[in-house]
């Protein structure tokens, strides 16, 4: 079996906690050689119990035999080959996870994008982004109680899109529980499968977030929004272009920004 697979085989039975480790570790996999046990466990936010109870749940010996394993997965020659097969389920599963997510934006009626706190950049990313082509973005007020109001307006044929990450925005929880109470669509960027945010959403693009030192790495979450609407102008046609460069006419127009 598959490590990873040996890894995601324990999932379902482990402990918020375990999960957490457990997803994080996964989100990284390739730099457990090089961590300290109380490494991993800073980067997953958990304690050290914890990572050396996960590696006894998924049948090593310790830390160091979970370690030699790794170590085995992406750096011997001999494993090489499964190393290849793992990176490409990785991309296969990316690549289906942003597919679904474009054809769904096009698909809508309007698109709501929300993100409080930290994920708030993200949410203004989407939505500037994606108004240069799509007249339908709105971006949803970062005040719980006036994006709560705004969802009760929607319907069926309304996309809410949502950002969070861990430690997971109260706010963000809430509104996409509302909306699945509202039968509304919805579509987060989450960090992991075990997210709230994945587990009540219609459509999730899981985007790995690594901590390195004091803070995490937030770049690929801009890149999976780039992405999506990458794949989304590809489904719209070569009308996306005349809308770019419309939108870019207008703004050259007025001598850019002031």
């Amino acid at each position: 079996m598959l490590l990873v697979d040996k890894i995601k085989s324990h999932n379902n039975n482990l402990s918020p906690k375990l999960r957490q480790a457990s997803e994080s570790i996964l989100s990284t996999l390739n730099q457990i050689p090089f961590q300290t046990i109380r490494q991993t466990a800073y980067k997953a936010e958990v304690s050290v119990l914890t990572v050396s109870r996960l590696n006894k749940i998924w049948g090593f010996d310790g830390y160091s035999d979970f370690q030699l394993h790794v170590k085995n997965l992406f750096y011997s020659n001999n494993t090489k080959k499964e190393n290849e097969n793992f990176l490409n389920i990785k991309k296969v599963e990316e690549s289906k996870s942003i597919d679904l997510a474009a054809k769904i934006l096009t698909q809508s009626d309007s698109v709501y994008i929300s993100g409080f706190r930290s994920a708030k950049s993200f949410a203004l990313y989407m939505n500037y982004m994606g108004r240069m082509v799509f007249d339908n973005f709105f971006l949803m007020p970062d005040s719980g109680l006036s994006a709560a109001q705004d969802l009760a307006r929607l319907g069926k044929k309304n996309l809410l899109v949502a950002f969070s990450t861990t430690p997971y925005s109260t706010e963000t929880v809430r509104l996409i529980k509302a909306a699945k109470t509202l039968n509304i669509k919805t579509l987060s960027f989450t960090d992991n499968t075990f997210s709230p945010l994945a587990k009540h959403s219609d459509y999730v693009v899981i985007v790995s977030i690594a901590k390195e030192n004091r803070l995490y790495k937030m770049a690929p979450m801009i890149s999976a929004i780039e992405k999506v609407l990458e794949k989304s102008f590809e489904f719209l046609g070569e009308d996306v272009d005349n809308k770019i460069k419309y939108f870019q006419d207008r703004v050259n127009a007025i001598n850019g920004y002031w």
